[in-house]
């Protein structure tokens, strides 16, 4: 019934807007703002896994990459106890920046053993005890994953260790805090279970291997966009020939707030230029556009983003590796509308409606993106504290729904779209007993209710007799959203909507799946071994997915259930595996109810 409800509001609230009536209540937020803690190895095995600072660079091109006001960045370096810490520091200006990337420098010196639990601890500490933080929190752990306790160093024991780093990933998993790790492994003696157990067990789910600074880029900027909603992809990868080489790159529309190009180089460049659409030279004067040397890569920051053809030129001596990548950051803005049907108070019925739209208050237009994302309503009771999540339906680009206020007291509301790599969210509104100011105004409108609870009426049976086919055939609903990782590097999240796919089937297999969203070949590379053959998917009668499991595969989620893994609403089941090409590769599946 709550499902016939919700088709019930949506037509209503289609029928009202089709008549030009406007709520009050419409306003709009970006994308949340983003809180890390680099979590650095710094004990002196250091000096073999990572000779090339991987782990210094990577803080400088992060603080690079974030947005001025919108990020706060932390650090902890450890051996066997803790070297150096810094909390969560905003980053408002460039002088912010800089400071923090010369404080980076200041700290290569290599000391002691190395102590992860103790380290993971502290680390998740700092995040958890920042009442200013935002949402956006994450650690990245960059190490060569090996714990290393000298016999009674400090009164610490292996047992100790291992007893912290259980406890600090249970601490990060209850706080919704997921530790991304990066094996440093330049002497080829990483401890790759041991990260990937750190970044599995709190949701992470990536574990990424570099034995050079030429990897760096991509790694962190596949961190950063899972964020922050950014857009990342490669540009250019070649060897330098001495000369000028040129790299183009587009800015497709309004929605870009920020474009970061970022150049891995072996050597340093002699020179870099940069050139709009109309052939002139745009420079770097912290205006249209800015650059930051640094040893082994160098970042170009457009601040001046109209949408346009951009060309990068790069110099560098001959032999020079160049890897270009860029990142996009986007500035969404979630246009939300409150109704009431009454004065606030015990009973009032909230209704909601709530649309992505860019920085021109424009509608997105981009149906992959729109229909990619979830949507909530956050309802906060401001006397006791207590926060309710309720669920908002996607129809026609419009993400709707409802909640019933249980008392008097003062509300905080606020919606949410969201996936996993972004949460885009609206201001908040409160509301106060007696508040009229939302509600829904006299006269056509009811008329128009009336109307639209006329046809839906008319509709009921249908709906009622879909409900039954539905619940008693148990065809499926809602979509995946799915990530294959082979070699460290992840695609792009892509969705698998049953409803388009796979309408009125009550099983699938999983290589047809993947053969839908990758194509034949790259599908059957995906695959684990006998997985093509042994991997039915099915709809069991409380709505779950079952899943059929097959040898060779380790898996984690969901619930085990004999040879089945049950995967419940927005949970997820991640599968490690060696795939066709004898490399190992992980897949990550979410089942998302409709």
């Amino acid at each position: 019934m709550k499902k016939i409800s919700a088709f019930f509001l949506a037509l209503i609230i289609a029928a009202v807007t089709s008549f030009g009536v406007v709520s009050a209540g419409a306003v709009g937020a970006t994308t949340e703002d983003v809180d890390v803690v680099f979590l650095v190895d710094s004990s002196r095995s250091m000096a073999k896994s990572d000779p090339d600072l991987i782990r210094l660079d990577a803080i400088k091109l992060f603080s690079d990459l974030c947005s001025l006001g919108h990020t706060k960045i932390g650090f902890v370096l450890f051996g066997s106890e803790i070297v150096y810490s810094q909390a969560p520091t905003a980053i408002n200006t460039e002088d912010d920046r800089t400071a923090l990337k010369k404080k980076v420098d200041e700290l290569s010196e290599l000391k002691g053993t190395t102590d992860i639990g103790m380290a993971v601890l502290h680390a998740v500490e700092l995040l958890t005890s920042d009442e200013t933080g935002g949402k956006g929190r994450f650690i990245v752990f960059l190490s060569d994953g090996k714990t290393v306790i000298t016999e009674n160093e400090a009164g610490r024991t292996l047992d100790d260790s291992k007893s912290d780093l259980t406890e600090g990933i249970i601490n990060a998993r209850n706080a919704g805090i997921p530790i991304y790790t990066i094996g440093l492994n330049a002497n080829g003696d990483v401890d790759e279970a041991e990260l990937n157990n750190i970044s599995s067990s709190t949701y992470a789910d990536s574990t990424y291997m570099t034995d050079s600074p030429r990897a760096l880029s991509g790694i962190l900027s596949d961190i950063y966009v899972r964020h922050t909603g950014a857009e990342t992809a490669g540009l250019d990868d070649y060897d330098s020939d001495g000369e000028y080489h040129d790299t183009a790159f587009e800015i497709k529309d309004a929605t870009v707030s920020e474009a970061n190009i970022v150049i891995m180089h072996s050597a340093l460049p002699d020179d870099i230029k940069l050139y709009g659409s109309d052939g002139a030279e745009i420079p770097f004067d912290g205006t249209a556009a800015d650059i930051s040397w640094n040893k082994d890569y160098t970042l170009v920051k457009l601040y001046d983003t109209q949408p346009g053809n951009r060309t990068l030129s790069v110099r560098s001596p001959a032999g020079t590796a160049v890897d270009i990548n860029y990142i996009f950051t986007h500035d969404y803005n979630l246009d939300f509308t409150l109704y009431t049907d009454k004065a606030v108070g015990a009973g009032t019925r909230l209704k909601f409606i709530a649309s992505l739209t860019d920085p021109d208050a424009q509608p997105i237009e981009d149906e992959a993106l729109i229909t990619s994302l979830s949507g909530r309503a956050i309802i906060k009771n401001s006397d006791t504290g207590e926060t309710t999540e309720i669920p908002l339906l996607y129809d026609n680009r419009k993400f709707t729904g409802e909640f019933f206020l249980e008392s008097d007291s003062p509300y905080t509301v606020q919606t949410s779209l969201y996936n996993n790599t972004t949460d885009v969210r609206s201001e908040i509104i409160e509301l106060t007993a007696g508040d009229e100011q939302y509600k829904e105004p006299e006269g056509p409108l009811k008329l128009i209710l009336l109307c639209a609870a006329g046809v839906a009426v008319l509709v009921f049976l249908i709906i009622m007799l879909a409900n039954y086919m539905k619940n008693h055939i148990r065809m499926f609903s809602g979509r995946l959203n799915i990530t294959v990782t082979a070699n460290g590097v992840p695609t792009a999240p892509m969705a698998y909507d049953f409803a388009k796919k796979a309408p009125g089937k009550r099983k699938v297999m999983l290589s047809d799946v993947l053969k839908d969203l990758f194509g034949g070949s790259e599908a059957a590379d995906a695959l684990p071994h006998g997985a093509s053959a042994g991997t039915k998917i099915s709809m069991t009668d409380s709505g779950d997915l079952r899943m059929s499991k097959v040898g060779g595969v380790e898996y984690s989620g969901g619930l085990t259930l004999g040879s089945n893994i049950i995967v419940a609403h927005a949970n997820r089941v991640t599968m490690r595996y060696t795939d066709k090409s004898g490399q190992t590769s992980i897949l990550i599946i979410q089942y998302l109810r409709t």
